[in-house]
């Protein structure tokens, strides 16, 4: 079981994830990179091993966006 302090460390480090997500894909909407990076990071919840599950969601959520860019369109 994660300490309180662990548990706030990751999630720092996540917030660090969505930080630079936004900067890499300025064409996607803040609310669909933020929506992606929970959706990931739940997908690790059951992990026992949390040190690398920030660098996880990272991955999968810049490989994510890669493969399905989203493009603003001006009317």
């Amino acid at each position: 079981m994660m300490s309180d302090v662990d548990r706030a460390e990751e999630q720092r480090q996540i917030d660090q994830v969505l930080d630079r997500l936004i900067q890499a894909f300025p064409y996607v909407p803040d609310d669909v990179i933020s929506e992606t990076v929970a959706d990931a990071h739940r997908r690790f919840e059951r992990a026992r091993i949390r040190e690398f599950v920030p660098m996880f969601v990272e991955r999968q959520c810049k490989a994510h966006f890669e493969r399905h860019p989203a493009v603003e369109i001006s009317a």
